[in-house]
C-alpha cells in the first residue's frame, strides 16, 4: 500500500528541514514524497534540494497560495492513501507505519484522524496536548470539531483518506475559501463517510507567528461552511456514526503487537450528551468558586471592619480615661 505525502512550503526555512526528516525517516512503508514550494526566496529550495534524491517529485515556482501548491502535488500523486503535511509540522516516528496497518486490516474505513492532538512550539519544545471522545458529522455540524465557540478543530497533518474517497469529492481541495480550505474538504469527507478517530497521537502541530490558524479569515470560512451544510437537505446514514480505533493487546505468546480494531459507536448523541453534563458540571464549579472567591472577599472585608472597630473602642478607652483624670483633676 503506497502512501503519498504532500508538503507545500513557502518561505519557511527554519522549520523546513525539520518536517521533512519527520516524513523521510519514515519506516516500513512505501511512501511517495512530494514538496511543492512557492518560490520561496529564505533558502527553502537550497534545504529541497539537499534531499531531492529521495523525493518522488518537487518544485519551487510561484503559485496562488497554499491550497493550489497542495491541488499540485495531488496531481503528481499515485498512491492509495493521501494526505499533506506542511512545511512547520512534523510526524511521529510510527505515524506512516500505523497509517498503512489501520488501512490494510480494515477495509471499511476511509479516513482517520488522531484523536490525541499534540502541539509544539517554535523550537520543538512540547506546547501542548489534547484528546478527544471521537469525531462524526452531528458533532462536527453542531461546531464541535471547530467553531468560535468551540476551537477544537480536526488535527489536519493527522488526517488521512484512501484515494477512492478523494475521487468521490473531485481529486482536488475545491478553491471555494481561501484560508478555510482544509474545513470545508473535511465537510465533504463527511457527507460520504464517517470519520475514524485514531487512539493514537500521530503528528505535532507547530506554534509560530505566522501560522494561517490565526487569520481572523479562517473563523469567518469556518462559519459560512458550517451554515451551509446545516441547509443542506440530505443527511447521511452515518450522520450519528463514531468509529473509534484501538491498538488491541499483543496475543497470548506476546510477540510483536496487537492488531487495530474498529470499534463504532452507531450514536453518538450518548457521547455528547455527557460531554454536555461535565460542561455542566464545570460551569457548577466555576460558580461554586465565584461564591467562595466572594466569601472570601467578604471575609476580608469584615475583618477590615473589625479591626477598625477594635482601634475606635481602643480610641474610646483612652479617651474616657483621660476624661476621667480630667474630672478628677477639677475635683
Amino acid at each position: 500500500m503506497k502512501i503519498s505525502i504532500i508538503t507545500p512550503s513557502y518561505n519557511q526555512a527554519n522549520f523546513l528541514e525539520t518536517t521533512l526528516l519527520s516524513v523521510l525517516t519514515q519506516k516500513g512503508v512505501e511512501l511517495e514524497y512530494i514538496v511543492v514550494d512557492g518560490g520561496s526566496t529564505d533558502g527553502s529550495k537550497e534545504i529541497i534540494k539537499k534531499y531531492s534524491d529521495r523525493l518522488t517529485w518537487w518544485c519551487s515556482e510561484p503559485d496562488a497560495g497554499q491550497y493550489e501548491a497542495i491541488n499540485k502535488g495531488f496531481e503528481q500523486s499515485t498512491g492509495d492513501i493521501l494526505a499533506w503535511i506542511n512545511s512547520s509540522d512534523i510526524y511521529l516516528p510510527w505515524t506512516l507505519n500505523t497509517i498503512a496497518r489501520i488501512f490494510e486490516s480494515n477495509a471499511d474505513v476511509n479516513w482517520v484522524a488522531a484523536n490525541h492532538k499534540l502541539c509544539i512550539g517554535e523550537n520543538d519544545e512540547f506546547a501542548g496536548y489534547q484528546k478527544v471522545p471521537g469525531y462524526s458529522r452531528n458533532a462536527f455540524l453542531k461546531g464541535l470539531h471547530g467553531s468560535r465557540e468551540n476551537p477544537n478543530f480536526i488535527q489536519q497533518e493527522s488526517c488521512f483518506w484512501r484515494r477512492s474517497l478523494w475521487n468521490k469529492i473531485g481529486c482536488k481541495i475545491p478553491d471555494t475559501y481561501r484560508y478555510a480550505a482544509d474545513f470545508h474538504l473535511w465537510s465533504l469527507m463527511f457527507e460520504h463517510s464517517p470519520l475514524t478517530a485514531l487512539e493514537c497521537p500521530l503528528a505535532g502541530f507547530r506554534f509560530h507567528d505566522a501560522q494561517r490558524s490565526k487569520i481572523e479569515g479562517y473563523m469567518d470560512e469556518v462559519e459560512d461552511v458550517l451554515i451551509k451544510l446545516r441547509s443542506s437537505p440530505q443527511t447521511p446514514s452515518h450522520h450519528n456514526t463514531m468509529p473509534v480505533a484501538y491498538l488491541s493487546p499483543p496475543g497470548k505468546e506476546g510477540n510483536g503487537f496487537g492488531e487495530w480494531i474498529v470499534n463504532t459507536i452507531n450514536n453518538d448523541n450518548f457521547i455528547f450528551e455527557v460531554n454536555d453534563s461535565e460542561t455542566a458540571l464545570h460551569q457548577k464549579e466555576v460558580v461554586i468558586n465565584g461564591l467562595n472567591a466572594l466569601c472570601i472577599q467578604r471575609g476580608s472585608y469584615i475583618h477590615e471592619l473589625e479591626s477598625q472597630l477594635k482601634k475606635t473602642t481602643s480610641l474610646r478607652y483612652i479617651m474616657g480615661q483621660a476624661f476621667k483624670k480630667l474630672i478628677n483633676l477639677k475635683g
